[in-house]
């Protein structure tokens, strides 16, 4: 009996205590924690940077004069030899034309005067005083990177076929030295009878109207003068030298200079008509 009464008062004080802590926890302004709900999180990845589009490259649509002091216009007065398309398989005519002047009432000469490149390019030969050039300098310019406008008016045609050199010329056999890219073509414009070796290199850029040397009288030449070539052939063209007429040229440098001057790979046409583009 005591047992049961001390059971019943035990439960009577735990259920008049519980009401009390309810309150207390009210008052107290304490409000519980809301449970956390995990929530899957999305991992963003970072936009990849977009690659800029690479620029076209200009092209060229400008010609310019070769010589100090001379413009496109005025330097066919002091054109003292013209260009004369040579015999095929022969290296006779005229494969360029030449510029000279001597003022006698001024006692002035062309002879130091500046030589400027005519079209933007790149340097692919220099010659250091050898027969018939002396000191020259050959600089490819890319056909494809020439102006649609330009191209019209340089009036180029399409290459002929290589032609195989009269045997009067007595030229050896060999093999290009370099590697021709026969799926394009460039122009390449050569500088002859210059007063000293370019201070180029090979494979250097040049820009239109950059000086490039001076006139001179090196090689097989009788009087100070500019010896001005143009040519139409395949890309990628570099002699390490060509030379003829001369018992000091080697069977390396006569092979080359049969390829440029004879073998019609090289196609001539009249440097005027380059000149000539932008009248």
């Amino acid at each position: 009996m005591c047992k049961n009464l001390s059971l019943f008062f035990i439960i009577l004080f735990i259920a008049a205590c519980s009401p009390q802590q309810e309150a207390i926890v009210s008052q107290s302004g304490i409000t519980p924690s809301p449970t956390k709900t995990a929530t899957s999180t999305q991992t963003i990845q970072p936009s990849s940077t977009p690659i800029p589009p690479t620029p076209t490259p200009e092209l060229i649509q400008t010609v310019c004069s070769p010589l100090e002091g001379e413009t496109l216009k005025s330097i066919s007065e002091i054109m003292t030899q013209p260009f004369k398309t040579p015999r095929p398989g022969n290296d006779d005519g005229h494969q360029g034309v030449d510029f000279s002047f001597y003022r006698r009432n001024e006692r002035v000469g062309i002879e130091g005067l500046q030589v400027f490149a005519a079209l933007e390019g790149k340097v692919v030969t220099i010659l250091y005083d050898r027969w018939p050039y002396g000191n020259a300098v050959i600089i490819e310019t890319p056909l494809n990177s020439i102006s649609t406008e330009l191209k019209a008016q340089i009036q180029i045609t399409a290459a002929q076929p290589t032609v195989m050199p009269d045997p009067r010329v007595n030229c050896p056999t060999g093999e290009l030295s370099f590697s021709i890219d026969n799926e394009k073509q460039s122009l390449y414009l050569l500088y002859g009878h210059l007063l000293n070796p370019v201070t180029l290199s090979v494979g250097d850029d040049v820009k239109c109207d950059q000086l490039i040397g001076a006139v001179g009288n090196t090689g097989y030449s009788t009087n100070p003068h500019l010896h001005f070539e143009t040519r139409l052939g395949p890309s990628g063209a570099s002699f390490d030298s060509m030379a003829y007429y001369t018992v000091q040229s080697t069977d390396s440098e006569r092979y080359n200079y049969c390829v440029w001057r004879v073998s019609n790979l090289f196609q001539l046409f009249d440097p005027m008509t380059l000149l000539f583009a932008q009248e």
